[in-house]
């Protein structure tokens, strides 16, 4: 199978040819290809990878100029993947490109998604202050909580799934919402889920993408999710095997439907932000 690494970009043209470089290192051997879905960013990002693609045919870019967003930019991302599989990374180097072959061969097994998590035995947050610490667990424990999902990092930006699984749910997908992966977690049909434990590191270069505002966004599509799941909680039966962590969704039919091309049009890092940024 071909893997397709899709990175939303806004402002990183800083990390980009390191997250090249660290991911051709990774997946050596591997049939795959890196698509950068870029939101235009003003400073250049998608300029710097069209110069890496003439040097390298395995990686393109999507300029993306309307209905700017994290989300959108995943699905738009995962929509013009060329492979079966379809992965999301980071671009700021926060998320560990060494662990993508391990979440590769999960996936060939029976495993409907793969989750790259940091809390379970082997992975963990690096130079984390305690009030970080402190807020990423309370936003973790209230997703499991409201949304009844057993996985231990729900609010990981770092997965992995098949295409044409996606394909299958991406029009009832809220683009829009904090954590896409909340909304395919939640919209997948009965699958296996794997989780493989990793670093979160620090940020390298460039600026966070962290505000009030994608707090906000994200209590939003908690409410949303919640109230479009009431009669149809997500059930995980919890299982481990090895260094990875098994689960398994079932009786999966929420009623959230919302499709990107009725969202409105926004602009800029504000509308990135808002739309949710994978570095929790």
């Amino acid at each position: 199978m071909k893997l397709s690494v899709i990175s939303p970009t806004y402002n990183e043209s800083e990390n980009i040819g390191i997250l090249v470089a660290e991911l051709e290192k990774s997946l050596n051997g591997t049939d795959y290809e890196i698509l950068i879905s870029d939101d235009d960013s003003p400073d250049l990002t998608w300029a710097r990878v069209e110069e890496i693609s003439r040097l390298n045919p395995r990686v393109r870019v999507l300029r993306r100029t309307s209905n700017r967003g994290l989300g959108p930019s995943v699905v738009d991302g995962f929509s013009a993947a060329t492979g079966e599989v379809v992965a999301c990374i980071d671009a700021d180097l926060q998320h560990d490109p060494s662990i993508l072959p391990q979440m590769f061969e999960e996936l060939s097994g029976d495993s409907g998604l793969v989750i790259a998590t940091r809390y379970m035995p082997g992975g963990s947050t690096a130079n984390w202050s305690s009030i970080r610490r402190l807020g990423s667990w309370v936003c973790t424990r209230l997703a499991r909580w409201v949304l009844g999902v057993e996985l231990r990092d729900p609010l990981s930006g770092y997965f992995m799934m098949r295409r044409d699984d996606f394909m299958k749910i991406r029009h009832r997908l809220n683009v829009r919402g904090f954590k896409i992966l909340l909304e395919i977690a939640a919209h997948m049909r009965p699958c296996h889920v794997r989780e493989v434990p990793y670093t979160f590191g620090p940020r390298s270069r460039g600026e966070s993408k962290l505000t009030n505002k994608i707090i906000f966004a994200y209590l939003q599509q908690l409410w949303c999710l919640y109230t479009g799941n009431r009669d149809t909680a997500i059930e995980l039966s919890k299982g481990v095997r090895g260094a990875s962590g098994e689960t398994n969704l079932r009786n999966l039919n929420p009623a959230v439907a919302a499709s990107s091309s009725k969202s409105p049009e926004r602009k800029g890092q504000a509308a990135y932000a808002a739309a949710g940024s994978t570095g929790k």
